[in-house]
Order: structure tokens, then sequence, then C-alpha cells
């Protein structure tokens, strides 16, 4: 059976505001990542889900609550879906990483190729380890919950990462706005599928 999971990113925080990397750092949304998450209820009702996943920090379940203010599905949340953890960087600004580390590093860090997924800042979690965290957490609940469709909040760097894993042949980064959403299919025969083709214009990304 053929699963279908909605994943997005969470609203709008003070330290997206003004750039600084959160990590696991358990930071609120603020008014206007409120007003985000509540667009998309719009989106869930043309496209419903019967479950909520989400990231257990702060600012992912209050997106997912937002949007899921309508339907009601019931809500699940996990360490696994967190935002990569950032080690040194955690709580500095991208101005301060660059001055401090270098452009060159930085552009590694951001990177949405594969063969930059092994590079991380001191104390960080690799492109490569977070992405299996994430997979495993996914695989995990696509086999053993029953579900047709699926939402799952989560985070930027995570989101990206993610999906370039599953799309190596992308040669433009996937844009990662706050509360953007994009379309994952599961089974156990092929596994993981993403098509954005399909997906960015359908989610309004």
């Amino acid at each position: 059976m053929t699963k279908t999971i909605y994943l997005f990113r969470h609203g709008q925080t003070e330290w997206n505001l003004i750039r600084r990397m959160q990590g696991h750092s358990d930071i609120p949304l603020n008014d206007e990542g409120r007003k985000q998450a509540q667009q998309l209820q719009n989106f869930f009702k043309s496209h419903p889900v019967e479950v909520m996943f989400s990231s257990d920090l702060m600012r992912a379940q209050q997106t997912a609550a937002i949007a899921n203010e309508v339907l009601s599905a019931p809500t699940f949340v996990s360490e696994k879906f967190r935002e990569v953890f950032l080690g040194d960087i955690e709580g500095m600004t991208q101005e301060e990483i660059k001055n401090m580390h270098g452009e060159e590093s930085w552009l590694r860090w951001t990177s949405h190729e594969v063969k930059n997924f092994s590079f991380t800042y001191g104390n960080g979690e690799s492109a490569l380890v977070a992405i299996e965290r994430f997979k495993n957490g996914l695989l995990e609940v696509c086999q053993s919950q029953s579900f047709a469709v699926a939402g799952l909040c989560t985070h930027g760097l995570m989101l990206k990462r993610f999906l370039h894993s599953l799309r190596p042949d992308l040669l433009e980064p996937l844009p990662i706005p706050n509360c953007v959403v994009y379309r994952v299919d599961w089974s156990p025969t092929r596994g993981f599928e993403f098509a954005p083709e399909l997906t960015a214009d359908e989610a309004g990304a």
C-alpha cells in the first residue's frame, strides 16, 4: 500500500528573522509564524490527512497544532524529526559563522549536493547522520501505523537535506521557506519517492 506524507516546515520564529541558527534550541513561533501556520489550514482542508506527525521542538509542535485545528487528526511527536543538531555553531548568526569559519565552509555546510553531506562544524550532526535519523523515524511510522495520508512538521535544513537525498539529480536547491509543503510517497517495495515537479505548485511552495 502506498502512503503519502506531506512534509512541511514550521512557521517563522524570531531567530529566523535575524538568521540565527536554531538547531535543537527550542524557539517558539512569532506572530508571523502563527499566521503562516494558519494558512496551512487551507492546504489541509483540500489535502486532508488521517494523522499528523511533528518534531518535538516547540516551533514544530505549534505549527502542526495550528495547521491541524480544522481536521483535528491524531498527532504524534518524535525527536527523530528534529532539526539537524548544529553543535558549536548553534545559536550563532549566519554572518558570525562565516566570519569565524570562512565562506567556503559555509557553502559546504549549506550545500544541497550529496558530496558535501559528510561535512559538519564541530560537535554537529552531519547531513548523513541527520538524514539517517529522520528517514528511520519516517520509516518506522510508515511501517507501524495504519494511514494512507499523513502530515509531518519538521525543520528547514532537515527537510532540504532529506528531500535532496531522495533526488540527488536535482541541480538547484529546493526552496524551503517557512511552512512550505512537499509531498513524499512511500511503499514497501519502492521505499520513499519524491517528485517535486508534481508537488511544489500543488502545495503553493
